[in-house]
């Protein structure tokens, strides 16, 4: 668990490194051979630069709390096809809320808002080119991937270790280094991964570009600890 969370890490300041928004601008490996180690996964094994915060995760397993703002620009698909850009449209939102109390209310409610948006869309989780989740601890990343079929079920951990869910990978995640890389300002991060989905499926991400242009995404937000948010991006032809 601990590699896992940690090779996240790496990839999550892999692209916050290449994000010019980003609260890390520094990536791992850079750190870790200033401290004197070739290797930057013993480099997060060690509490003096990575100190363990619970049983399982560390320090830079956490997300990173910032200031920032985000906005979009929202109308209908005919008027966004006059305009300049290239139009992506919103295919479905669906939501989910459940009391705090409950033992998994976190899964549960991503479970159900996830489900609810496919059903709602005709979307199928093949389809999914792209995955932007709220990732509060970074194995939030692995989870809600998961459960949302973008990557098999109990075998997230070994995507991660493989590299596949990095910007660069064949299943990215959270492209522009989510929470604990890209950092989260209150109430305005959620758009903001609306902002980043947008820019790679328009191709404008430049060195953390995803190797495959996307044409359909998935989007999962938490707020408040109770609720919860699917929503599904596409490309207009």
């Amino acid at each position: 668990f601990d590699d896992m969370c940690n090779a996240l890490a790496v990839q999550a300041m892999r692209a916050s490194s290449r994000h010019p928004l980003a609260f890390y601008q520094t990536e791992f490996k850079t750190l870790a051979q200033e401290a004197g180690y070739d290797d930057v996964m013993e480099y997060l094994r060690q509490d003096a630069y990575n100190r363990k915060t619970s049983k399982y995760y560390r320090k830079l397993h956490n997300f990173a709390t910032t200031d920032g703002a985000a906005a979009v620009i929202v109308c209908t698909t005919e008027i966004a096809k006059k305009l300049k850009q290239q139009p992506i449209e919103v295919l479905g939102i669906s939501g989910a809320s459940m009391d705090t109390r409950h033992p998994r209310n976190e899964e549960k409610i991503t479970e159900i808002s996830i489900r609810q948006v496919y059903e709602k869309t005709g979307v199928k989780p093949s389809e999914i080119d792209l995955f932007q989740t709220q990732d509060l601890k970074i194995f939030d990343q692995i989870d809600s991937a998961e459960i949302a079929g973008y990557l098999p079920k109990g075998e997230g951990w070994q995507a991660a270790l493989d590299g596949c869910t990095g910007f660069d990978g064949e299943r990215p995640i959270n492209t522009n280094g989510g929470r604990t890389g890209f950092g989260h300002a209150y109430a305005a991060s959620g758009l903001a991964d609306v902002g980043e989905v947008v820019q790679q499926m328009r191709g404008q991400c430049g060195e953390r570009q995803v190797k495959k242009l996307p044409e359909t995404a998935l989007l999962r937000g938490i707020g408040g600890g109770q609720n919860a948010t699917a929503a599904i991006l596409r490309t207009v032809q």
